[in-house]
C-alpha cells in the first residue's frame, strides 16, 4: 500500500481497475484487427480463409505470431500503459521491481508441481457435474476447438521447434496473463478494497473463465489462486511467471513427447488425477507454502 502516494493527482488504484478493464477492450478490438493484418501479409488470405487456416498446421508459424500479438494487446500493453497512467513507477507497481531468493523461486516451482496434481484431482471433480445433453456438446466443443489450437500451435520437429513453441506457448502467456491478472488487476484490486483474499479470489475466477473452458474452470481457479497468493506474499511478479511457465513448459513437453513418439494428442492428455492424489497434494501443498513463507522472512 506504500505506492499509493506516488499515484499521479485524481488518480488511484480503483480507477486504474476500470481502466484495465476498458483498455483490455480496446486491446482485443485493436489486437484483433492487427493480429488479421498481419496474418493477411504473411498468407494472403482474407477473414473468411483465416478461420480456416488456423485449424490447419500448415499455417503453425502464422497462428503463432497473430497469437502472440494478440495477448500482447489483450493483456500486457493495458496493464503496462493503466500502470503508466496512474503511477510515477508503473513497473514497480505491476511487481517488476520485486527482489526473491533462489529459494523462493524454488519453492514456488515446487509448489506448483503440487498444484498440477490438484489440478489434476478438480478436473475429475469438474467432470462429475451432471449437465443436459446439450450443454456437454457444446462444452466438447470447446474443448475440441481448444485441441485443434494445440495441435496447430505445437508442431514440433526437433529441439529448435520445441524451444519456439516454450517461448510461445509457455513463457509468453506466463508473462502476459501473470502481468496483466497478478500484477494488475488482482494488485489493484488489493489495493482498492484492502481485503488480499477477495481481489485473490475474484481475479482467478476471471482468469479460469476467460480461458472458456468448463472442464478446467475448477483446476484454473484453483491455479489462479496459488499463483495469485505467491504474488501477494512476495510482491514480486517473477514469481508467479516463474510458476505459471513451469506450468505451461510441462505441457509443452508433454506434447513434445506425444509428438516424438507418434501418439496423438487428443487421447494422451489426460490431465486428471484420482481424487485421493489430490488430497495427499493439499497435504504436501501447505507444507510446501509454509516453507515458501519462511524463504520471505
Amino acid at each position: 500500500m506504500e505506492q499509493q502516494m506516488e499515484n499521479r493527482p485524481g488518480l488511484n488504484e480503483k480507477s486504474g481497475l476500470f481502466m484495465l478493464i476498458g483498455l483490455m477492450g480496446v486491446g482485443f478490438v485493436v489486437g484483433g484487427f492487427l493480429s488479421f493484418f498481419v496474418w493477411k501479409l504473411m498468407t494472403g488470405e482474407g477473414m473468411a480463409d483465416m478461420q480456416l487456416s488456423m485449424s490447419n498446421p500448415a499455417f503453425a508459424n502464422q497462428v503463432r505470431v497473430t497469437q502472440t500479438l494478440l495477448s500482447l494487446f489483450i493483456f500486457l500493453f493495458p496493464a503496462l500503459l493503466t500502470a503508466r497512467i496512474i503511477n510515477t513507477k508503473p513497473l514497480q507497481l505491476l511487481g517488476f521491481s520485486g527482489k526473491s531468493s533462489w529459494k523462493t523461486y524454488g519453492m514456488a516451482i515446487i509448489i506448483m508441481l503440487i498444484m498440477i496434481v490438484i489440478a489434476g484431482s478438480l478436473s475429475t471433480i469438474n467432470e462429475m457435474i451432471p449437465v443436459t445433453p446439450a450443454m456437454k456438446l457444446y462444452f466438447t466443443e470447446m474443448e475440441d476447438k481448444y485441441m485443434q489450437q494445440v495441435e496447430v500451435m505445437s508442431q514440433m520437429k526437433g529441439i529448435p521447434d520445441l524451444l519456439v513453441s516454450l517461448v510461445v506457448m509457455a513463457f509468453v502467456p506466463a508473462l502476459v496473463e501473470e502481468v496483466f491478472f497478478r500484477g494488475g488487476f488482482q494488485n489493484l484490486m488489493h489495493r482498492s478494497t484492502g481485503n488480499m483474499w477477495v481481489s485473490i479470489i475474484v481475479t482467478s475466477l476471471l482468469f479460469s473463465a476467460i480461458h472458456f473452458s468448463f472442464y478446467g474452470f475448477f483446476a484454473r481457479t484453483a491455479l489462479g489462486i496459488v499463483l495469485g497468493l505467491l504474488f501477494a506474499t512476495s510482491q514480486n511478479i517473477w514469481v508467479p511467471i516463474l510458476a505459471h511457465f513451469v506450468n505451461n513448459a510441462i505441457a509443452v513437453g508433454q506434447v513434445y513427447y506425444l509428438r516424438s513418439t507418434g501418439q496423438s494428442l487428443a487421447e494422451s492428455m489426460d490431465d486428471t488425477f484420482p481424487l485421493w492424489w489430490g488430497l495427499f497434494a493439499i497435504a504436501f501443498f501447505f507444507f510446501a507454502y509454509k516453507r515458501f513463507e519462511k524463504t520471505l522472512e
